[in-house]
């Protein structure tokens, strides 16, 4: 489980603009959204199409953040909010997921094996911050429907979740029960929306042997054995996502699963 989200309260309300907030306040308080400064100049969907270089794209997208407080005057641990915020995990993540992950797929050849993933990048919208979504799922004949959290929570325009992401940001290497959570959670969500296109955990460390083992079981090949889809964790034969194990150091993220 992540740290953040294990100190999160069962709600958060605006905070005062004198208050110092606890970082996991200051993330379940705050959304983030993908813009542009004019659509007619090159996008996501652009160089997804091969038809825009990065820092073509880069000179026109914006990452905005709204907040359930006032973010100008807030602390979070004695920073400002602004800078707490964009040094922190969550956001560097979501902005390496924006500015950076499909030329890393697109550049490598691997925009076919990736294609659910990649193909949903340019949709994405807006992320929450520790984050829910809503689950139906049947469980030993039952039917049970419930709210699942996560670190990060991508959706489209629609709001329609595309990517989830828990952060371990312990020194302690992520865990094979990190891992079987993630799977559990978002096979659950998976069946529930069909929008979603991929699941990560990051962490700061590394990944320990019985968790890399665990998601290599997910994304066996089985039944669809002809889906050559990489790291995929298949719900029907149709259907599935992406699983990601990326590693974040030294101010840089790595791939860990798949390998690009």
């Amino acid at each position: 489980m992540s740290s953040l989200r294990d100190q999160l309260p069962e709600q958060v309300t605006g905070a005062d603009p004198s208050q110092q907030l606890r970082p996991e306040e200051a993330l379940a308080g705050t959304n983030l959204f993908v813009r542009y400064n004019s659509k007619s100049d090159p996008t996501l969907a652009d160089a997804r199409d091969g038809s825009a270089e990065p820092t073509e794209v880069d000179a026109n997208l914006r990452i905005q953040y709204h907040t359930q407080f006032e973010a100008e005057s807030a602390t979070v641990d004695g920073q400002p909010f602004h800078d707490f915020l964009t040094g922190c995990l969550p956001y560097r993540f979501v902005s390496w997921l924006v500015t950076k992950l499909l030329y890393e797929i697109r550049d490598t050849g691997h925009s076919t094996e990736m294609e659910v993933l990649y193909d949903a990048l340019p949709e994405i919208d807006r992320v929450e911050l520790n984050g829910q979504v809503s689950l139906t799922y049947v469980e030993d004949g039952d039917e049970h429907r419930e709210q699942e959290r996560y670190d990060v929570v991508v959706r489209d325009r629609m709001g329609n979740p595309l990517i989830v992401a828990n952060i371990n940001d312990r020194k302690e290497p992520a865990t094979q029960e990190q891992m079987t959570e993630l799977l559990t959670t978002t096979e659950r969500l998976g069946t529930t929306s069909s929008s979603l296109a991929a699941a990560f955990l990051v962490t700061e460390s590394f990944f320990d042997p019985a968790a890399l083992e665990t998601a290599e079981e997910a994304t066996a090949s089985g039944l669809f054995s002809r889906n050559k889809r990489a790291s995929f964790v298949n719900l029907s034969r149709s259907d599935g996502y992406h699983l990601c194990l990326l590693e974040a150091r030294e101010g840089e993220f790595n791939m860990a699963v798949p390998e690009l």
